[in-house]
């Protein structure tokens, strides 16, 4: 059996966006949502060392694309292709819980978190060693490729957010079923 194996290690830049929304209504909204739909079949089985709603449990929830039809700008900055929200999911995290140290390599265009509550212990990202602190309203978007996790919760507290991956759109896949943001539709 013969064959050739070549081997390069390729740089690619990447990015991590913060901001900040302040309608209070998508915020209690959402963090609404993610209190009463914990999948207690999927959580604790992922990353997420604690309960969440499901990966697709947040596609179709109006609140979550007024979020992102808020911070359309802002995501044209780091990403001016067209994507689609292929999985949008809520986390809820207490006293000894944690989220382990995961990318998102799998997933062709962004990810994203929007924090709904503070306090927490921050989402730390291995290759900026950058620990983004917590703050209510405040969202990250980020490169897939990024380690990040979140250590375990040492207070009294409940840490919700909501969690985000982007696709980029290909010109064969029908998206007639999707829900797009539009700007000027909130």
């Amino acid at each position: 059996m013969n064959f050739e194996l070549k081997v390069k290690e390729i740089s690619k830049s990447t990015f991590i966006l913060t901001g900040e929304i302040t309608n209070i209504e998508i915020i209690n909204n959402l963090t609404k949502f993610v209190k009463e739909n914990k999948d207690e079949k999927l959580s604790y089985k992922t990353a997420v060392k604690a309960n969440f709603t499901g990966f697709k449990s947040l596609i179709n929830n109006k609140d979550f694309f007024n979020f992102l039809k808020i911070i359309q700008q802002n995501i044209k900055v780091i990403y001016p292709k067209n994507f689609i929200v292929s999985e949008a999911w809520g986390n809820l995290c207490k006293i000894n819980e944690e989220v382990t140290e995961h990318a998102h390599a799998g997933v062709s265009g962004f990810c994203g978190i929007l924090y709904l509550t503070e306090g927490g212990p921050g989402t730390y990202f291995k290759e900026y060693d950058l620990l983004i602190e917590e703050k209510i309203g405040k969202y990250i978007l980020f490169s897939t490729c990024l380690l990040h996790k979140v250590e375990k919760i040492k207070n009294n507290i409940e840490r919700i957010t909501i969690a985000f991956n982007m696709e980029q759109t290909k010109d064969w896949v029908d998206y007639s079923d999707a829900t797009w943001i539009r700007e000027n539709e909130i």
